[in-house]
């Protein structure tokens, strides 16, 4: 009961902070070439954590600079070379509405990151707020409720599966 109060005040918080803004369009061909710095932010469900591996793999491949944000339990899970530029969060990351809290996104704005890959499925409104308070030519999540409000390129998951849904979010990468 109370975690949902605290779940809609959220929201509300941020309906009024975060006021709907309209991306400018965009032509996303060869947007991977011009850019340089990703922020990824792994996925909060467990089974879905490794299947966004290969999606690292390739941004790495493609000579990209990766930064992984994720629950700092959960940076040990991490391949050795993306531990040395994550960045890990925790209870003191938490506001009492369950949003980020200030000090972690001071340190999010003083890093400049091209694009923004939150590889959550599902609305996670803890890293939805982040993408959307950092400044960034490119953000990219799941199609989802709200999902405009915070992506300007949102990629089509499949609820049921989600090997299909980091495939399409993978092909996607591929095609810019």
């Amino acid at each position: 009961m109370i975690e949902n109060l605290k779940k809609q005040a959220a929201k509300f918080v941020v309906n009024k902070r975060i006021p709907r803004t309209e991306f400018n369009q965009r032509n996303f061909t060869s947007v991977l070439a011009r850019t340089y710095s990703f922020l990824v932010i792994m996925p909060l469900d467990e089974r879905d954590f490794r299947l966004v591996f290969p999606i690292l793999d390739y941004l790495r491949e493609q000579s990209k600079n990766i930064v992984v944000m994720t629950n700092d339990f959960r940076i040990s899970l991490l391949q050795p070379y993306f531990k040395t530029n994550a960045i890990e969060h925790g209870l003191k990351d938490v506001n009492k509405l369950n949003l980020p809290s200030k000090s972690l996104l001071h340190k999010l704005s003083n890093m400049r990151f091209d694009v923004i890959i939150d590889t959550n499925r599902t609305e996670v409104l803890y890293y939805s707020v982040i993408a959307k308070s950092l400044t960034s030519q490119v953000k990219i999540g799941f199609v989802r409720s709200d999902s405009d409000r915070y992506f300007n390129f949102q990629v089509t998951g499949s609820q049921n599966d989600p090997e299909i849904s980091y495939q399409n979010l993978l092909n996607c990468l591929k095609m810019f």
